[in-house]
Order: structure tokens, then C-alpha cells, then sequence
């Protein structure tokens, strides 16, 4: 929880200071996934781009390097590279979801009690699942085969599961933004929350507490 916690924290200034990069990305990105065959791809390529621009540079300075901002033409080969593993990205949440769907909504007009069951059932592996994607992502931005992503994904999360799933909680709270004002995600929603899930795979899941100076002493 508490780690959750820091990464909401850290990740505000961010999200406000690159603002304007998260508008120009956000709008490529609509550009780039209109087709919806390419939505996957174009996803996985924003979020690996802003990790680099944003988290990558920002841990490269504060080393002392002088790093110039990440350039946008940088995109058109990341989407390359990432083409393949995005798109198997998109159909493996299109396998996963539609059923999902298709089973709480069975389940809510169900009204037996085995029935309410499978719908719990149903939307705590959508809420398992929307946990693991920062980390998926992240993985497979990084190169990884996405079996092996998966399985790295599932693991980080079962074994850091408070932080995992209370870092669940932004993206929906943005989810009900976009309901209510629909410019949202067309401005900078989708690349606030990749950014987002950005610093959730790259924080500390479990940050150590400083020590009382008594104890210390």
C-alpha cells in the first residue's frame, strides 16, 4: 500500500511537467491506432517511448549525464520493433476480456448464487489482469518473448500483491474521468496512464521505512 502510495505521488509532478509530450504522443498515438489493427502496437510503442523520454532521461541526468530529450522520430522505429508483440498484446487481452465480459454479464442476470460467484470470480481476474499490465507492458517493451512476459507480469504480482492492485486504482479513477468528459483520452489520457504504468513497473513495491532515531541511537 504504501509503495502504491509513492508511485501516485511521484508520478503527478510528472504526468503535469511533460504534459505537452503527452498531448503531441497522445495524439500520435490516436493517428497510429485508427486502423485498430495496429492498437496494440501503437500502446506498446507509446509506452516505451515515454518510459524512455520521460523515466530513463530522468534517472540518466540525475547520474550527471547530460541527455538531450528523447526526439519524437524515435517513435517510428520503436513501432517497428514493437509491431509484432504489440499485436499479440491486443489479442491476447481480446481473448482474455470478451469472455470475461460475457460471463459477469451472464452472471448479473443470472441471480442465482452460483452465478453471483462466477461474476465475482469474473471481475477480480479483470482486476488481477488490469494489475499485471504495467509490468507486462514493461516487460515486453524490454524484449522479452511474450509467454515469458506473462509469466514475469504474474509473478510481480503475486508476490508484491498490495502494490500491484492498489496501483489498479488510478487507471480506473481515469476510466470514470473519460466517462465523464469524453475529450479525454483524444488529449491525454491514454499516454497519462502509460506514463502511469510506467513509473508503477520501475518504482519500489516495497519501500523501506526510515527507522525511529531512537532506535537508531
Amino acid at each position: 500500500m504504501r509503495g502504491a502510495v509513492l508511485v501516485w505521488r511521484a508520478a503527478a509532478p510528472r504526468l503535469w511537467h511533460h504534459l505537452p509530450r503527452l498531448i503531441v504522443v497522445n495524439v500520435l498515438w490516436l493517428v497510429a491506432s485508427w486502423p485498430l489493427l495496429t492498437l496494440g502496437a501503437a500502446t506498446l510503442t507509446a509506452y516505451a517511448w515515454l518510459r524512455r523520454a520521460v523515466l530513463e532521461v530522468e534517472d540518466e541526468r540525475r547520474e550527471g549525464a547530460s541527455v538531450p530529450e528523447e526526439p519524437y522520430s524515435s517513435l517510428l522505429p520503436l513501432l517497428r520493433r514493437l509491431w509484432w508483440p504489440g499485436s499479440l498484446w491486443t489479442g491476447l487481452n481480446v481473448a482474455l476480456l470478451v469472455p470475461l465480459g460475457g460471463l459477469a454479464l451472464g452472471a448479473a442476470r443470472s441471480g442465482t448464487l452460483a452465478g453471483t460467484a462466477a461474476g465475482i470470480l469474473a471481475l477480480y481476474v479483470a482486476w488481477f489482469w488490469l494489475a499485471l499490465q504495467p509490468f507486462f507492458l514493461d516487460a515486453l517493451a524490454e524484449g522479452m518473448p511474450l509467454p515469458r512476459a506473462l509469466a514475469e507480469a504474474v509473478q510481480i504480482v503475486l508476490a508484491y500483491p498490495a502494490y500491484s492492485h492498489f496501483s489498479a486504482l488510478p487507471p480506473l479513477l481515469l476510466a470514470g474521468l473519460a466517462w465523464w468528459f469524453s475529450s479525454l483520452w483524444a488529449t491525454v489520457g491514454v499516454t497519462a496512464l502509460l506514463l502511469y504504468w510506467a513509473c508503477v513497473a520501475t518504482g519500489d513495491p516495497a519501500p523501506r521505512r526510515s527507522r525511529p532515531v531512537r532506535d537508531v541511537l
